[in-house]
């Protein structure tokens, strides 16, 4: 059963999947190995420029967040570490096998909850600008809170231009509550991690690439360190001219370090 329309993802097809019961929005596109993306805080409608390059090298499956989009929320959902094992029953349903896992953002955090449980499941990992871990370090503050920002602010730091909720029409402003409450429900508190993750981010054995934007608004410098240092045999790169949603500020460019590292050259990289 299709969706609504997003004409953001026309190049692709949007579904419903069943998985154990909840259903969930699904968008799929292009050809090539299995590549699972998971999206930040904009949905995967503001995470279609760096599908629609990812979709030349890859068949992708980017579902919604149960709770995001048109995604069912059943009530034993609610962390995000729940949304590790939710994702390791979701590879089984598309049955997919070992698929280059790619998270921005909030979708940074969620796949890196999926490879601590299972990092043999996974080819390859791209977390791009990913929370997760300890946003402050008593009074010190590594990342921005976003849920005390307004919205203007917000859009400001994120590097977004959107319309007045008021001026959306009414399927687009559902999405929009939908996405925010959800967002709300998983990373309000603790404020945008786990904190158990950091201790448990030495299991991840699969490859693993870290990028960040190097202007930044929303993660600090010391912030980055901490997933480094947790992370320590992860390869990093820094996208130029990119903030925090360098999925949408630089789409070219990450899609061409996801595939680089991915093994999959493109030919005009090549050229």
């Amino acid at each position: 059963m299709a969706t609504d329309a997003l004409e953001e993802l026309d190049f692709g097809t949007l579904s419903m999947l069943d998985v154990l019961g909840t259903k969930i929005e699904l968008f799929t596109a292009g050809d090539g190995p299995s590549l699972l993306f998971l999206h930040g805080i904009d949905g995967i409608e503001g995470s279609a420029a760096l599908l629609r390059e990812l979709s030349r090298d890859f068949t992708v499956h980017a579902p919604s967040h149960p709770g995001f989009g048109l995604s069912d929320l059943p009530k034993p959902l609610n962390r995000v570490d729940d949304l590790g094992y939710f994702y390791l029953d979701l590879i089984d349903v598309l049955g997919l096998d070992r698929p280059v896992v790619v998270g921005t953002s909030f979708g940074g955090w969620v796949a890196a909850e999926i490879a601590t449980k299972a990092s043999e499941r996974i080819s390859r990992l791209i977390l791009a600008a990913p929370f997760g871990l300890r946003t402050a370090d008593r009074r010190e503050q590594h990342v921005a809170d976003i849920f005390m920002l307004s919205r203007q602010e917000l859009n400001i730091r994120l590097n977004r231009q959107e319309p007045p909720l008021s001026a959306l029409p009414e399927d687009r402003l559902r999405r929009a509550m939908r996405n925010d409450e959800a967002l709300s429900l998983y990373g309000w508190t603790p404020y945008m991690h786990n904190p158990k993750l950091a201790d448990r981010l030495h299991r991840i054995a699969c490859p693993t690439l870290i990028a960040w934007g190097e202007d930044d608004a929303i993660i600090g410098p010391a912030y980055r360190a901490a997933y480094a240092a947790a992370l320590p045999g992860a390869d990093v790169a820094v996208i130029e001219a990119a903030g925090h949603r360098l999925h949408a500020d630089r789409p070219e460019a990450l899609s061409t370090r996801i595939t680089a590292f991915a093994g999959r050259q493109q030919d005009r990289i090549q050229a």
